[in-house]
């Protein structure tokens, strides 16, 4: 499932109609009939009043379609049209025709309040006004229009995008469309996934339209669902043993901060991994020992936090594991960070930095390309911002193109977390993930995702492929524990629940 912008959707449809000989007609018809029947899996079309805004565009055509289907699902349609006929290219007013051949009546208004009847009492409304073709904000009569649909009680269901959504930023170009399903043409779209659009959007359902999947094959930004992960996790075999499922190196921890190195741990252990070794300062190693038995602790430095003198010890233990990470817990000491960026240059494995470590890469300018290992960088939006220099703005505004950028520019794999998180490879691909739930704006949930994304490259997964399930399995377990409560579980229990979303991608449950 490939995530575009407004230009690589428009290269879509025309590779489908150039490339592959589908004329426009074909794909407009495709886009109606499968709004109605996508919408029709949450809502009742029979019996139903149905208002269908649409526009002079080809979001309009594909509404006048819409409406032929909705009239033959049992629904009494009327279809509200708000433009200039002179402006319909030739699919368009040729659905709106085969529209009013049926009976349907075409109402064309020009100010907001010609609408306000029908919109009064009616059951379902469907968006087909601007689509993704907007280039500047929505104002006037269109506005106007936009406000009643949003005051209206109906259920709203958005013909690719919700009007006035900017389909690239997920942003309000003026009014915008408040839906409750939108059904994504084609491909999805950025603007669906990206904050603030995936609250504008409602729930979002995705119809290929009848392009092939071959057209689709070029496009570097695709979305992680449970499909994906069930076709990228490893399967064991019944002669796997601890051995070849990862020896799993976890330095982390300082005095103070040993729960970052228990959930990191936690976080490898639940993941999978075959051995998981946690490496802390003294005070921490005699707190942590014991409280997850599994897990083989020991006490590093005898320092507060870790020191450059702890190096060679450090560097001879890591010969043994199979992936280390690095920074949960850390401290930001100078010597820490003396600490940090001796490992990095020196460890020739997979690494992890989390937290701390993205502390020490920033502050001692370490060249993360010119280092040996292959390197997974898991910053939140501030911890990004102080790699990059950019603000926390300019970030979201391009959260997918800069983790890109990012990855590309320092050969990392780059999981910038948030809503929704990114994991970018240094070719330039990326995943935007899908599962995840507000409860888990909680205390250590990155902690916990260090140690899965370790357990999954442990268990002989690319890292970019490690960091992209790894989030969303994070994200699936949060959301099996928020059927059970919104808010209030813990970095631990999401952990916990790992195995538990792992069996349900692999069991096709998701």
């Amino acid at each position: 499932m490939i995530l575009t912008t407004t230009e690589e959707a428009r290269a879509l449809d025309k590779e489908a109609m150039e490339g592959y000989g589908l004329p426009e007609a074909v794909l407009m018809e495709n886009a109606g009939a499968a709004i109605v029947r996508l919408a029709g899996e949450e809502l009742r079309w029979d019996g139903a009043d149905a208002v269908i805004l649409c526009g002079a565009g080809n979001n309009g055509g594909d509404g006048f379609v819409a409406a032929r289907y909705a009239a033959a699902a049992g629904a009494e349609v009327t279809v509200l049209f708000m433009g200039s006929a002179d402006h319909m290219g030739p699919a368009s007013r040729m659905y709106r025709q085969a529209a009013e051949k049926m009976g349907i009546p075409v109402v064309e208004i020009s100010r907001a309040a010609e609408a306000l009847p029908y919109l009064a009492g009616a059951d379902i409304i469907v968006d087909a006004l601007i689509g993704t073709g907007i280039t500047s904000a929505v104002t006037g009569e269109k506005a106007a229009l936009i406000a009643l649909v949003n005051d209206a009680s109906a259920a709203v269901v958005a013909a690719d995008v919700p009007s006035g959504l900017s389909s690239d930023t997920g942003r309000a170009a003026g009014a915008v469309i408040l839906a409750d399903i939108t059904v994504a043409l084609g491909s999805v779209k950025r603007g669906h996934m990206l904050y603030p659009g995936s609250e504008y959007c409602g729930k979002v359902l995705y119809a290929d339209i009848g392009i092939p999947d071959a057209a689709r094959e070029s496009y570097p930004v695709r979305l992680m669902e449970a499909a994906d992960a069930r076709r990228l996790l490893p399967v064991r075999t019944r002669v796997a043993h601890k051995g070849t499922n990862g020896f799993i190196g976890l330095f982390a921890g300082s005095d103070g901060m040993e729960g970052a190195g228990l959930l990191a741990a936690q976080g490898a252990l639940y993941g999978g991994g075959g051995k998981i070794a946690l490496r802390t300062v003294h005070e921490a190693a005699e707190r942590l020992a014991g409280r997850a038995p599994e897990v083989m602790v020991r006490a590093l430095s005898e320092a507060p936090h870790f020191t450059a003198a702890d190096l060679p010890e450090a560097l001879a233990d890591a010969e043994a594991y199979d992936v280390v990470a690095l920074g949960c817990g850390f401290g930001r000491d100078e010597e820490t960070q003396r600490f940090t960026e001796g490992m990095v240059r020196s460890l020739a494995k997979t690494v992890v930095l989390d937290a701390d470590a993205l502390y020490a890469v920033a502050e001692r300018k370490i060249a993360l390309e010119d280092c040996p290992g292959t390197i997974i960088v898991t910053p939140h939006v501030g911890e990004f911002a102080r790699l990059t220099g950019l603000s926390a703005g300019e970030i979201e505004a391009r959260r997918i193109d800069c983790a890109r950028e990012y990855a590309a520019a320092h050969h990392v794999v780059t999981v910038l977390k948030g809503a929704p998180t990114v994991t970018a490879l240094p070719d330039g691909t990326a995943w935007v993930n899908t599962s995840g739930d507000p409860g888990m704006a909680a205390g250590g949930m990155g902690d916990t995702l260090t140690g899965i994304i370790a357990a999954l490259a442990g268990q002989g997964m690319e890292a970019g492929q490690a960091a992209a399930v790894g989030v969303y399995l994070h994200g699936l377990a949060g959301d099996l524990l928020a059927k059970e409560t919104p808010v209030g579980y813990s970095a631990s229990d999401v952990a916990r629940k790992v195995p538990a979303a792992r069996a349900a991608v692999l069991r096709d449950l998701v």
